[in-house]
């Protein structure tokens, strides 16, 4: 669970502007426990939403991944680890 909250915390601080916010949530349900990760960034499309979990997928395709060593695998990883979970 550490790694999914790094890889949804380093997508926020990548998206989001410079003084922007990020806010960190748990809650306590049912089923387990839900987290969320919010950030002031630009969002993403509707359309764009049923993809963002693949692997690879990048829905800013301007954004230079290589900088900051991102691969398009976060949202994958985050995915994969909360379905074994």
């Amino acid at each position: 669970m550490v790694q999914v909250i790094e890889n949804l915390v380093s997508n926020a601080v990548k998206y989001s502007p410079n003084g922007g916010s990020i806010t960190l949530g748990a809650a306590l349900h049912k089923e387990g426990v839900r987290i969320s990760v919010a950030d002031s960034g630009p969002g993403i499309a509707h359309d764009e939403l049923p993809r963002v979990f693949e692997r690879f997928y990048r829905v800013d395709r301007a954004y230079d991944g290589a900088a900051s060593g991102g691969s398009g695998l976060g949202l994958a990883i985050v995915k994969r680890i909360a379905e074994l979970h």
